[in-house]
């Protein structure tokens, strides 16, 4: 799936407004400590609240994957953040999967329409529950 920028949003805008149905509040364009993560997202939830970093990039090699893991690494040692969400929209290098599967379990590594389809089923679970 191709992201479509003919709608007047950029991606991160998309991803953002995905979360918001999804039940998190988010910041845009968030800095914490110099650095620029694109989103911050919180969820309460009955454990407590979980926060993320999410950034959004159109394809994504193993270097991305190494950097976002240090910047989201920093924040969880600061206690900023529970975990990380980085979103390809085309898709992740074979490496930057196994690295990250390997190297950095507090980051999860998903592609736009898996993001999608997270949040149609969340939405679907909702309406379940309300009922």
């Amino acid at each position: 799936m191709t992201f479509n920028l003919q709608s007047g949003k950029t991606f991160e805008e998309t991803v953002e407004a995905l979360f918001n149905q999804m039940g998190y509040r988010t910041k845009l364009k968030h800095v914490l400590h110099t650095r620029a993560t694109y989103i911050y997202a919180v969820i309460d939830q009955p454990k407590g609240s979980q926060r993320l970093f999410i950034e959004c990039k159109n394809s994504v090699d193993v270097i991305d994957v190494q950097h976002f893991c240090s910047r989201v690494a920093f924040a969880r040692e600061k206690l900023e953040v529970d975990g990380g969400l980085l979103v390809a929209n085309v898709g992740f290098s074979d490496e930057a999967l196994l690295w990250g599967k390997k190297n950095c379990s507090f980051v999860e590594l998903k592609t736009y329409k898996q993001l999608i389809a997270k949040s149609a089923s969340f939405r679907k679970m909702l309406r379940k529950f309300s009922q």
